[in-house]
């Protein structure tokens, strides 16, 4: 057995770094499949470390994620095998694993969620979609935007948040009139959602819609008096019940003055 797993076992931070430096000069020498499979599976067993009770082993769970960003795609299967049987706490590293390999992820990550139908596996592409900081997430724009439509609350409500992340990381000009119409409609139906976290995630993604250049001025006036209602600003207006979404209401209406 290569030394580094045994380094990786230990309970020493520096002792496990030295095994996560071990990883990674082999993986300058592109290991085989098999190979590469135990790496991701000693470097990810960090991601089940609870830091809160672990805070010294922080550094060297950002280490071992970020050599298996280094990976790149071909990582990407071996991350969404373990989705099964993970926690959540794992799940979020691995999607923002996904997020630290940029560009290389996006056309791997958008390839499963059409081969994969299973809530839990397109939900958390959904979200992987979300942590990628690039202009090049706009090819995932029309998965999101119908995952939208899911009658799925799991996919509903990841989508929701997807859009307005990745329209943090887009050049409006790179989407047509249509599409941003489409958006704009999307996450304005969801503004009378039953459920009060898909109506503030709705909220906050218009917000960003209107931050960073995806909505009109017929749209914003809209938005005026959708905000108006969700605050109670008028005489006979009912505020909506949620403190939560009138919160990301009070933030949307700053950004439309």
């Amino acid at each position: 057995m290569k030394s580094y797993f045994k380094k990786l076992s230990s309970a020493d931070p520096g002792i496990i770094s030295q095994g996560i430096e071990e990883i990674e000069a082999e993986l300058k020498i592109e290991p085989g499949e098999e190979e590469l499979s135990l790496m991701f599976d000693a470097l990810s067993s960090l991601f089940y470390v609870d830091t809160f009770d672990r805070p010294d082993l922080r550094a060297v769970r950002d280490e071992a994620q970020r050599v298996i960003a280094s990976m790149g795609p071909q990582a990407i299967p071996l991350i969404l095998a373990r989705l099964e049987n993970t926690d959540l706490k794992a799940e979020l590293v691995f999607a923002q694993t996904c997020g630290l390999m940029g560009n290389k992820a996006i056309s791997t990550l958008i390839e499963f969620y059409d081969q994969r139908r299973e809530a839990i596996f397109r939900a958390f592409i959904l979200y992987a979609f979300g942590k990628i900081r690039s202009a090049k997430i706009v090819d995932a724009l029309p998965i999101v935007l119908q995952a939208v439509k899911s009658p799925s609350r799991e996919l509903e409500d990841t989508a929701v948040r997807a859009l307005g992340k990745i329209c943090e990381s887009i050049d409006p000009d790179d989407v047509n009139a249509e599409m941003k119409e489409e958006l704009f409609y999307a996450l304005s139906k969801k503004l009378t959602h039953p459920n009060d976290v898909i109506r503030s995630k709705a909220v906050r993604s218009l917000g960003k819609l209107v931050r960073f250049g995806f909505t009109d001025d017929l749209q914003n006036d809209y938005l005026r008096s959708k905000i108006s209602d969700i605050l109670g600003l008028e005489e006979g207006q009912t505020w909506d019940f949620a403190y939560l979404v009138r919160r990301e209401a009070q933030e949307l209406r700053k950004y439309l003055k």
